[in-house]
């Protein structure tokens, strides 16, 4: 309810500037159509809640403030849609069962670096109830209920397009400080597109294994190099295979997941408090 409500507001506001606008601003609106090349409202609508969430923690609603900061916006949004229309296409790793557990998936490039570790855990089927970090040339990045002290910022901060990242470039994420899964990311391709690259239309193309089991890393790696032992030490805990999910990896019903299960993690991670 709240949510629609911000909505409509942000809808009116809409409105209002392409009937009222000042001839600044909408010479300045001009400017960003013509350089995301078609007619994408949602765009701008983006640019209008950032500043309505700075007028609204600074507790200044008047309307110069607010164009001005709009009008700042759109400018960093002009400067940044060339890489607004590119993909990236990366081949993701289980650390240690490379051969056995791995996707190969399509991601906008003007992603930020939170985003990029919610769509990986999607495709590996975790539920967000850890800790994350990814680690590059550039530093290393957590999620927002990492302690400062461990990271150099929060990944929601740093865009993959800031790592100046190339064919080749590897990156890694460290899910669950406990049970250390670490999953290695390869750069296959960055690619210009013919229009705005968006998280819905991240594609995986490729994939084998079912993905992560929470908790228990060493019975997965178990699973896989020594089936025998995994099965003895599954019935001496007093458990069977019933108890665990072998799927075969499919890539059609990932990529019919893959959304739904990236927006839950999204939400788990950035409206709650602590994981």
């Amino acid at each position: 309810m709240l949510m629609e409500r911000v909505f409509q507001c942000v809808d009116d506001i809409y409105d209002d500037i392409m009937k009222e606008g000042s001839q600044d601003l909408k010479q300045k609106i001009q400017e960003l159509e013509n350089v995301v090349g078609t007619n994408h409202p949602e765009i701008l609508k983006k640019g209008i809640m950032l500043s309505m969430t700075f007028c609204l923690n600074q507790l200044q609603f008047h309307d110069e403030l607010f164009e001005a900061l709009l009008i700042d916006n759109i400018d960093y949004m002009i400067e940044n849609i060339p890489d607004m229309k590119k993909s990236i296409q990366l081949q993701v790793s289980l650390r240690g069962l490379e051969q056995h557990v791995h996707r190969q998936i399509v991601l906008p490039y003007y992603m930020t670096l939170a985003d990029m570790a919610y769509a990986i855990l999607a495709i590996f089927q975790a539920d967000g109830s850890h800790l994350f970090s990814i680690e590059c040339q550039q530093g290393r990045f957590g999620c927002e209920q990492c302690d400062e002290e461990m990271i150099d910022d929060y990944a929601a901060n740093v865009f993959l397009n800031d790592l100046q990242l190339k064919k080749g470039s590897q990156l890694s994420l460290w899910y669950d400080f406990g049970d250390d899964y670490f999953f290695d990311i390869q750069v296959i391709h960055i690619q210009t597109e013919s229009d705005l690259n968006e998280i819905g239309d991240g594609q995986i193309l490729s994939g084998q294994g079912y993905g992560i089991w929470e908790d228990e890393h060493a019975l997965l790696e178990m699973y896989y190099k020594d089936y025998d032992e995994f099965i003895e030490k599954i019935h001496d805990f007093g458990l069977d295979e019933d108890d665990f999910i072998f799927d075969d990896f499919d890539v059609d019903v990932a990529n019919e997941m893959f959304l739904e299960d990236f927006e839950f993690l999204r939400r788990n991670y950035e409206d709650s408090e602590s994981i």
